[in-house]
């Protein structure tokens, strides 16, 4: 079997589901792929640098633009919920992305507050919110979600990450209509698109 960059990451992202990340070594990823575990060091400098990568692994392939005519808060609502079900499915999911340093272009989330009127410092300072938000909530949704014997909790899961993400996507609209002068900005629906139950 050739050794390449993304085995590696698959690889150690299937480990960790099945060992925890405090259990994550190089030693052990590298008999599971039949190599020393120096032989890693070939794709990845360090450690850390393989959970920046695992972390990009899970969240790149949803982390993905507003659709044409998309409007923002739309796309964000469900940008939220698609990042919590894809970070969620991995047993300590949320401790690697906590643990990484985005490698994705830094305007990923930016850029579409920025299309949306905000300005160019709010737009950063909205995506800086929404990330911190989700890697506090899928921190606890892990613990919650993947730890043996821990009670049910006695709220709904997906009713409570839709009220608390609906009401900083509320406070982001009122911040854009105080900064553009648009008291017309519109408000978003009432009804969301159904959450899955993981979140």
């Amino acid at each position: 079997m050739r050794l390449n960059r993304d085995l590696v990451i698959q690889r150690a992202l299937q480990l960790v589901s099945e060992v925890g990340i405090e259990e994550l070594t190089t030693r052990r990823l590298g008999k599971e792929l039949g190599v020393e575990g120096p032989a890693l060091y070939r794709h990845f400098k360090s450690k850390s640098e393989l959970f920046d990568h695992m972390a990009a692994a899970i969240l790149l392939p949803v982390l993905t633009p507003p659709e044409t005519g998309e409007a923002w808060d739309e796309w964000l609502l469900a940008l939220g919920h698609r990042s919590l079900k894809a970070v969620t499915q991995y047993r300590d999911g949320a401790k690697i992305v906590a643990a990484s340093l985005p490698i994705e272009p830094l305007n990923l989330l930016s850029k579409p507050f920025r299309a949306a009127g905000f300005s160019a410092h709010d737009a950063v300072y909205a995506s800086k919110l929404f990330s911190r938000f989700m890697m506090g909530w899928q921190l606890q949704e892990d613990n919650e979600l993947h730890r043996p014997h821990r009670r049910e909790p006695k709220y709904n899961r997906a009713e409570a990450f839709e009220f608390a993400l609906g009401s900083i996507i509320d406070g982001l609209r009122l911040r854009l209509e105080k900064t553009t002068g648009n008291g017309k900005a519109r408000k978003r629906r009432a009804t969301s698109r159904p959450a899955s139950k993981r979140v």
